[in-house]
C-alpha cells in the first residue's frame, strides 16, 4: 500500500474529517429548502431587479442560479472546514507520538510529508466536489434547469449563460474552487508542521484568511497596493468562469498565482519538516 493511501485512510479515520461534509450537507439542504419555501417571493425579488431593463421570462430561479448564490454565500466559510483537517495533518501525530515512530521506519521524511500534503489536497478536492454535487443535485430536484443569470459585481451589466452551457461552466467553477481552497489547506498544512498541537494551525490559518479578506476590501490607497500580493484576492477565480465570454488570460493569471502560493507553502512546510527535531 502506498504512503498516499495510508495517509488518506488515516485522514478519514479521524472524526473531524467528517465535520466539513456534515456542515456542508446541513447548510446546503437548509438553504435550498428555505429558498424553495420562499420561491415565489425570491423569484419576484430577483426578477424585479431586472424588469426595469430586461424582459424576464422562463425559469429564472433555477439550479444554476441557486448554486452560484450558495457558492457566493459559503465560499468564505468553507476555508474553516478545510483548515480543520489540513491543520491536523502533521500536528496531531506529533501530539500523539506516532510521528516519531513513523520516522524510525524506512520511508524518508520527504516521502512522508509529500504523502500527507497530497492527502490534504485529496480531502480538499473531495469536499468541494461533494459541495458541488450536493448544490447541483438538490437544485435540479427542487428548481430544475435554465439560464444562469449572474450580476457582475461593480459593473452595470449582468451575465447570462444559456442553459446548454450553464452546467459545464458551473462544473468548471467548482474545479477552480478546488484550486482556490487548496491554498487555505496548504497554509494550514504549513502551520501544522510548525507546532505540536492542532488548535494553533487551525486558528492561525483562519486568522490569516480573515485578515487578508479585510485588507483586500478596505478602500484605502495603502491596502489597495497590497491587494495583488494577498492570496485571497485570487480566491474568487471560480467567478471568472461564470463570465461570458471567459477571460482566459485572467483565469490563467489567477491560477498561476494560486499554484505559486500552494508551491511556496508546501516548500516551506517541506523544509521545516525535514529539519524538524521530533522529540515526542
Amino acid at each position: 500500500m502506498s504512503l498516499f493511501s495510508i495517509e488518506v485512510q488515516k485522514t478519514f479515520r479521524r472524526w473531524r474529517t467528517y465535520i466539513g461534509f456534515a456542515v456542508i450537507l446541513a447548510a446546503v439542504v437548509l438553504l435550498e429548502v428555505i429558498i424553495k419555501l420562499n420561491e415565489t417571493q425570491m423569484a419576484r425579488s430577483f426578477a424585479g431587479g431586472l424588469n426595469s431593463d430586461f424582459l424576464v421570462s422562463g425559469n429564472v430561479l433555477n439550479a444554476w442560479v441557486i448554486t452560484a448564490f450558495i457558492m457566493n454565500s459559503l465560499y468564505i466559510h468553507v476555508p474553516f472546514l478545510i483548515a480543520l483537517v489540513a491543520g491536523d495533518m502533521v500536528s496531531s501525530e506529533a501530539t500523539s507520538g506516532t510521528l516519531r515512530f513513523m520516522l524510525i521506519r524506512p520511508p524518508s521524511r520527504s516521502r512522508i510529508i509529500s504523502a500527507k500534503f497530497l492527502a490534504m489536497l485529496f480531502y480538499t478536492a473531495l469536499l468541494i466536489l461533494f459541495f458541488g454535487v450536493l448544490c447541483i443535485g438538490i437544485g435540479l430536484l427542487f428548481f430544475g434547469g435554465g439560464d444562469l443569470i449572474k450580476f457582475q459585481p461593480g459593473l452595470p451589466h449582468i451575465v447570462v449563460l444559456p442553459a446548454h452551457i450553464a452546467a459545464s461552466r458551473t462544473g468548471l467553477a467548482f474545479i477552480a474552487a478546488i484550486l482556490s481552497m487548496s491554498v487555505v489547506g496548504s497554509l494550514a498544512f504549513l502551520f501544522s508542521t510548525l507546532v505540536d498541537n492542532s488548535i494553533g494551525p487551525i486558528i492561525g490559518s483562519i486568522a490569516v484568511v480573515i485578515v487578508s479578506f479585510i485588507l483586500g476590501n478596505l478602500p484605502f490607497e495603502f491596502t489597495e497596493s497590497m491587494r495583488p500580493y494577498l492570496f485571497t484576492t485570487y480566491m474568487g477565480i471560480w467567478q471568472l468562469l461564470l463570465d461570458n465570454p471567459i477571460d482566459w488570460a485572467e483565469v490563467g493569471k489567477y491560477a498561476l498565482v494560486l499554484l505559486g502560493y500552494d508551491a511556496a507553502f508546501f516548500a516551506v512546510a517541506y523544509y521545516v519538516f525535514v529539519r524538524k527535531d521530533i522529540k515526542s
